[in-house]
């Protein structure tokens, strides 16, 4: 038997160590000189059992049980159950078992820091989107803008370029739907009130009258409300809705004309807007000569006279305050000019009318790429030769706004054609300086005109310049030496 298990398992001897009398036990000691499976040896004994191969004994094979091992290095017999260093396969199991719900709840913990960031970012991006739904659509149709005589624009073919937004007016539709998200700015019909006219041009005119209601208050506010007149175009109506959702996305800002309510709900569209007793800049001007404002009329308001040359500097820094504003807002104006500043109480300069205004979010540029009138004596040099505007072609504008001013009202490039504008400034003319205005002043308004529209100031520097030379007013405009009568052609 032991050269059996020798051959079979590599047994290297098997010798009987104890016998008990009056017993069937049979202990023995086997040496194995490799690694033997103790199931496989447990086997091989009950199949010898059965073949009587345990020599002078007769051995049941059933009562083969188990293997002891010794517990020490010595050959003593093993008194206790056989037992493994191995560990057990339930233990393995076990183990691997826990190994893999650990490494479970870690991909959890994972996944779940990952959508919680993914959501911080969405709500971010919900927030984002709500503070520029209001911008998604240029600025609407300047009601002023069709006020003014024809004089002002001169009609263009515009450059075709490929649409940067999309329409947000459906082909037929009058009016855009309004968003849940600003229906905080609808007013019903019924609670505005319409008083009088107080400026009226082509196709579109102002109001005076009153709003209940505005922003959920029950108050009654005192507004000025742009509408249409009947004989408005399809793309009129578009056009001040599109000046409505440029308004919308405007905070509140004291040189940028505030918007209050609207009535989009109903037929007629009206805008309502802060209303301001002294009118636009431009018939403030003039009416301190004694002159007639062609736009703005309002009877209450009786004519300011004598302006101070302090007061013309607060104008200037003013204008540029508002839109530094909104430039920092990527709002480019295209129709800045004193008819489109209203003044309102304590003389604070509020820039409207953003009927050519477009919100120029990403790229910072706008083409033009429709028909339309142009004001010419106020539109930039690279706006005129190639239809590109940046903001740097509102401070183009903002020259001609300060030549304005300074001039109390006076037209650019009196007595010129408009339509030979551009050749004019394409071979380098500029205006001339006013005889009452100062270098200085004069400088700032060139440099506004610069044919590198990167070479211009920003509405910024031009704010903090003009505020700091208030002070010196006197000497930067001489009001003894301004001639009236060469500022008097007003048929601009």
């Amino acid at each position: 038997m032991a050269c059996q298990i020798a051959f079979r398992f590599g047994c290297s001897s098997a010798n009987t160590v104890n016998t008990r009398c009056g017993s069937v036990v049979l202990d023995f000691m086997m040496r194995f000189n490799q690694t033997v499976v103790v199931s496989n040896v447990l086997i091989f004994l009950s199949d010898a059992a059965r073949q009587d191969k345990f020599r002078g004994f007769k051995v049941n094979p059933d009562s083969i049980k188990q293997v002891l091992l010794p517990t020490d290095g010595s050959e003593s017999t093993a008194k206790g159950p056989e037992k493994c260093n191995c560990p057990s396969n339930n233990v393995l199991l076990a183990v691997i078992g826990v190994l893999a719900f650990t490494v479970l709840l870690l991909i959890i913990y994972i996944i779940w820091l990952h959508k919680k960031g993914r959501t911080y970012e969405d709500e971010r991006r919900v927030y984002d989107n709500e503070t520029l739904l209001e911008d998604i659509e240029p600025s609407l149709p300047d009601l002023r803008k069709l006020t003014q005589p024809h004089a002002e624009y001169m009609d263009l073919i515009e450059v075709n370029k490929d649409d940067r937004k999309a329409q947000s007016t459906p082909p037929g539709a009058d009016y855009v739907p309004l968003h849940p998200l600003t229906r905080c700015w609808e007013v019903p019909r019924h609670n505005v009130t319409i008083e009088k006219i107080i400026g009226k041009g082509a196709f579109g005119q102002v109001a005076k009258g009153t709003a209940v209601g505005l922003r959920g208050s029950p108050e009654t506010t005192t507004v000025a409300i742009k509408m249409l007149k009947t004989n408005a175009s399809e793309s009129d109506k578009r056009d001040l809705m599109k000046e409505l959702d440029t308004m919308k996305q405007l905070k509140p800002h004291p040189y940028v004309i505030k918007l209050l309510g609207c009535v989009t709900e109903s037929e007629q569209l009206l805008v309502l807007i802060e209303y301001v007793p002294f009118g636009d800049l431009l018939g403030y001007l003039r009416k301190s000569r004694g002159l007639k404002d062609t736009y703005y009329k309002d009877p209450d308001i009786k004519p300011q006279t004598n302006l101070t040359s302090q007061q013309l500097m607060k104008f200037a820094w003013q204008i540029a305050d508002g839109m530094s504003y909104l430039s920092a807002k990527s709002i480019i104006h295209r129709d800045l000019a004193a008819r489109n500043v209203l003044v309102g109480q304590k003389e604070m300069c509020k820039v409207t009318d953003f009927g050519m205004a477009r919100d120029v979010q990403q790229e910072n540029i706008y083409e033009r790429k429709t028909k339309g009138r142009l004001p010419v004596k106020w539109t930039a040099y690279e706006a005129l030769l190639y239809g590109k505007y940046t903001t740097k072609s509102d401070v183009w504008s903002y020259g001609v706004l300060l030549y304005e001013i300074f001039t109390i009202g006076g037209s650019p490039y009196p007595r010129m054609d408009g339509g030979k504008i551009a050749n004019l400034l394409q071979d380098g003319y500029r205006m001339p300086k006013p005889q009452h205005v100062d270098e200085k002043l004069y400088q700032i308004m060139m440099k506004c005109w610069k044919n590198d529209p990167d070479s211009r100031p920003t509405f910024t520097e031009l704010k903090n310049q003009l505020k700091d030379m208030e002070t010196l007013h006197k000497k930067l405009i001489d009001m003894k030496m301004y001639d009236k009568q060469l500022y008097a052609n007003v048929e601009d």
